[in-house]
């Protein structure tokens, strides 16, 4: 890691990029005001590996391997990311947007210069030493004494349950905001040099890049919070936040320092926000977690009756089915979400493929989906968010159906075949439904050890929330919207298409899933009942998001049953979390 740290440091005193004039960018020769931009901004992305290599030797010379280890790896993770986003300088340098490394202020050709290369360097070297930070966490995890607590029954939980679950949440959401925030452009331009398109129109580099970084900052946030060392969770979250606020805090310090013209986008404060969480609840984590730690050798009753109620007495069977149904769900979201980035169909050379707009609805799902399976990487709150994310997989599936059905019809155009976003959906759709059916897995195993026999239905709930399923219901088989030369999805037509049985899938689901949340324990049902309203959101989404399919679309009468059913089913969830138990 200090390698990555001094080869970031040398990138600084180089041209970013090369131009035939030296006006024509910020980094040239003769462009000192637009140099001081990129330098300031560019030194924030160096100071995380900085300050991680300087923790890491404090943590080596303490005789902590773990710590040490946990913090690069999660410098590395994100540098992932950080790599594939600085191969755009290498392939078209201006419209990579990196303001925080040059400023263009002419439109003409750009070229790399040394200072992109070192930067790429810098990111491949720290990912380097994130893979070898994941081999000393592994050969730390073999010794004594790792994951104890003093307290036995926090011995071998997961750092969430031993940090605490505010501070736990509070991490997870942070993530969530910053993995959110990549998908946001990082400037608003009004400038006619510098333009900032949407990042599924940015790119390839662009958008793979920020998908990454959102990707590793959730994967590594779940890792560190499912671990069974605080010390892991600590550097880790240290490690990932202080290389996430390097990036999001330089393109803050680029929009505020690049002139008139360009401003910094509200995601960008966002994620600069978010990543600075991140960094404090892992300087959090170990002191919280030895608190608890004191406190549980000195009541370890009052403690295993606390864990008892917060509702961790989910079994074996059911923690391996939850981590099978996170995986799965995570796996499903980032190929729905990266079908929409990448091309459905395969047309003929010198045709441009046609604009399937069912993948935004899809992409959409493939990220509420993603972060709906966070959770399930630890046990803390695994069995509260499952049944939400049961019916978030049967949501995604349906989002997903629009884009099979497209791809089914075009297939059968001479010349035209499936894309890679086409493969990427159809192996999206198939996990969403492994994630839906491990979650099924769960919920049996965790009810083979809880006493049904005494559990009566909430009749009111149960009432409320049939009714919210059933004019739901109603919506999903109406068309979202009409037009001149289509119609939305919808039962009235024949053949059904997969669209078509994709709305039919999450209507059954929902009418199970009232009946159900009726029965089940206040926090289970509530879980359903919401996961049901954020599905029916996705739905109502493909109204705004697809109608330009149609000529001179029109409402259709889903929209208005679907919001209604979706406002009664906001109903039932807040009665069921006003239930006693």
């Amino acid at each position: 890691m200090s390698i990555a740290a001094l080869v970031a440091a040398a990138a600084l005193v180089v041209d970013t990029v090369r131009v035939e004039s030296a006006s024509a960018v910020g980094g040239g020769v003769e462009s000192a005001s637009a140099v001081g931009v990129g330098v300031v901004a560019a030194a924030i992305i160096s100071i995380a590996p900085l300050v991680v290599t300087a923790l890491a030797a404090l943590a080596a010379a303490s005789r902590s391997p773990a710590f040490a280890g946990a913090l690069t790896a999660g410098v590395g993770a994100v540098a992932v990311g950080l790599a594939v986003l600085d191969i755009g300088l290498l392939l078209d340098p201006i419209d990579a947007n990196r303001l925080e490394l040059f400023r263009p202020v002419t439109a003409a050709p750009l070229e790399p210069g040394p200072g992109a290369y070192l930067m790429l360097a810098a990111h491949v070297v720290a990912v380097l030493a994130g893979v070898w930070g994941w081999v000393a966490v592994g050969r730390a995890s073999l010794t004594d004494g790792y994951g104890q607590s003093a307290g036995p029954d926090l011995t071998g939980r997961a750092a969430a349950a031993r940090i605490g679950g505010v501070v736990s949440s509070v991490a997870a959401v942070a993530a969530a905001l910053v993995a959110g925030s990549m998908f946001v452009p990082p400037y608003v331009s009004a400038d006619s040099i510098v333009l900032v398109p949407a990042i599924i129109e940015s790119p390839w580099t662009t958008a793979v890049g920020s998908g990454l970084v959102a990707l590793a900052a959730l994967v590594v946030t779940a890792s560190a919070l499912a671990s069974i060392s605080p010390a892991v969770a600590s550097g880790t979250l240290i490690g990932a936040g202080a290389t996430l606020l390097g990036l999001t805090g330089a393109r803050v310090t680029a929009g505020l320092s690049s002139g008139a013209g360009i401003e910094v986008s509200p995601g960008a404060v966002v994620g600069v926000i978010a990543s600075g969480v991140i960094v404090v609840a892992g300087v959090l984590a170990l002191p919280l977690a030895a608190a608890r730690d004191r406190r549980a050798a000195r009541t370890s009753q009052d403690r295993v009756r606390s864990t008892a109620e917060a509702g961790s007495d989910v079994n074996a069977a059911s923690t391996r089915w939850h981590l099978v149904a996170g995986s799965a769900g995570a796996l499903a979201g980032v190929l729905l979400a990266a079908a929409g980035l990448l091309p459905v169909l395969s047309v003929p050379d010198g045709l441009s493929p046609p604009t399937v707009l069912a993948t935004r609805t899809a992409l959409i799902a493939g990220v509420v989906l993603v972060l709906a399976s966070v959770p399930m990487f630890f046990s803390l709150f695994a069995a509260t968010v499952a049944p939400a994310l049961g019916v978030l997989s049967v949501a995604a599936f349906m989002a997903a159906s629009g884009v099979l059905q497209s791809v089914v019809l075009a297939s059968d155009i001479a010349g035209i075949s499936v894309g890679t976003g086409g493969f990427a959906t159809i192996a999206g759709s198939v996990a969403a439904l492994v994630c839906g059916s491990a979650v099924l897995l769960a919920g049996s195993a965790e009810r083979d050890d809880v006493d049904t026999s005494r559990r009566a239905t909430d009749v009111v709930v149960g009432s409320v929330a049939c009714v919210g399923a059933i004019v739901s219901a109603v919506g999903l088989a109406l068309p979202l919207y009409r037009g001149v030369d289509v119609t939305a999805a919808t039962v009235v037509e024949l053949p059904w298409g997969w669209d078509v049985w994709g709305q039919i899938a999450l209507a059954v689901t929902l009418l199970i899933g009232a009946v159900v949340a009726a029965r089940s324990r206040r926090s289970r049902g509530t879980s359903l009942l919401v996961g049901a309203v954020v599905a029916m959101v996705i739905y109502l989404l493909g109204w705004p998001l697809t109608q330009a399919r149609a000529v001179a679309p029109v409402v259709g009468p889903g929209l208005f049953a679907g919001v209604v059913g979706t406002v009664i089913l906001v109903a039932a969830a807040l009665l069921s979390a006003r239930r006693q138990s």
